[in-house]
């Protein structure tokens, strides 16, 4: 996570321990590893998993989600229909986009699917950026059920976003890594993630309590003209974070973060390197710079592993508990300084550069 991106954090995000007691999951869960999340001990809780999925706070799915998995490569095989299909509504339930498309699939392999099991395959394929088969699928399901109004709306939806896309293509590694342009409908997604109160501290972003605060946001952010916002799709699990760049002329500054279940696997790193990658080849740009509390030795040291360089100087106060990192050829030190200065100006940043320079702009907060 670097110094400087938000979420909107939705009301039950930590889930409710009185609701979770009530309803009986922490006991489920132990029963289900004592079963080894086998299909015979997984299969007969799913429908009641499903009727309390909504008390389950973003904190503590992880370990669900991961069981869950664990039957589906073992044995979804022999998942019934009936279960199959709690399964996948169960992930989609708690955005687990992949195993919704593997479970929804399968089903629809053995049986037509209802329009919530059909709109679910719709939803997880727009989220995992894959808009070439929501569209097919929505396509399909008008031909099939012309009555059925969310198909229609659906589809269109789909086809802005689509163009929205020519304008801000995604960015797409060989390894499966995606570099979504971050849209509205990833509010969820982004709250799953971003739940964390570390990360809007050590990025120095805002906090959402409302889905229109977040919502605002974004609308903000695309609105400067000057930053390209991101979704960072991991292929097995779908959205793990976010990466952004602020770029003015050849020169950029960028930051990221990674959710905490996801944290340490090099996923930030990976994304970083492909956005950096995209804007020099697609952009231009020339060099790019970031900043970093002091004590975040983590994120010190993936900006290293990225090519980065510790400036030998800092923002000014209040701002002096952070480091300056840059990435290019290099030049001297004043040029540096002079280049970052005018860089915060364009964005009307009122971080300070600590050395004898001109004025500043007053700031504008860019995430």
């Amino acid at each position: 996570m670097l110094a400087t991106v938000p979420t909107h954090q939705s009301g039950d995000s930590r889930g409710g321990t009185d609701a979770l007691q009530g309803s009986g999951l922490p006991a489920w869960f132990d029963e289900l590893e004592r079963g080894g999340w086998s299909v015979r001990s997984v299969g007969p809780r799913l429908p009641q998993l499903l009727r309390f999925a909504d008390e389950l706070g973003t904190t503590q799915r992880m370990p669900w989600l991961t069981g869950l998995r664990r039957t589906w490569r073992r044995q979804g095989w022999a998942l019934p229909d009936e279960c199959l299909a709690d399964l996948a509504t169960l992930a989609a339930e708690w955005g687990d986009w992949p195993l919704t498309i593997a479970a929804g699939e399968a089903l629809a392999a053995r049986r037509p699917l209802t329009a919530h099991e059909d709109r679910s395959l719709v939803v997880a394929s727009r989220q995992m950026g894959d808009l070439t088969t929501a569209v097919a699928r929505c396509r399909s399901r008008m031909f099939a059920h012309p009555r059925e109004s969310w198909p229609e709306a659906e589809y269109h939806a789909l086809l802005d976003m689509h163009e929205f896309r020519q304008s801000v293509p995604p960015i797409v590694a060989q390894s499966g890594l995606r570099l979504e342009p971050l849209g509205h409908h990833h509010a969820q997604d982004f709250a799953t993630q971003y739940y964390d109160p570390d990360i809007a501290e050590l990025c120095c972003l805002p906090t959402f309590t409302q889905d229109a605060q977040w919502h605002g946001w974004l609308d903000t952010c695309w609105g400067y003209g000057d930053q390209r916002l991101y979704a960072v799709i991991e292929p097995e699990w779908g959205f793990v974070g976010c990466v952004s760049l602020i770029a003015h002329d050849d020169v950029g500054f960028f930051y990221y973060w990674i959710g905490r279940d996801f944290q340490g696997c090099g996923l930030g790193t990976a994304a970083v390197r492909l956005l950096l990658e995209d804007a020099a080849e697609c952009h231009g740009t020339r060099a790019c710079y970031a900043k970093v509390f002091e004590h975040n030795a983590p994120s010190r040291r993936a900006l290293e592993k990225l090519g980065f360089d510790a400036l030998d100087f800092r923002p000014a106060p209040p701002d002096d508990d952070e480091l300056f990192y840059r990435r290019g050829p290099p030049q001297p030190r004043q040029h540096s300084a002079e280049e970052l200065r005018a860089l915060f100006e364009r964005m009307q940043s009122e971080t300070r550069v600590a050395v004898p320079v001109t004025v500043f702009a007053p700031r504008r907060r860019y995430g």
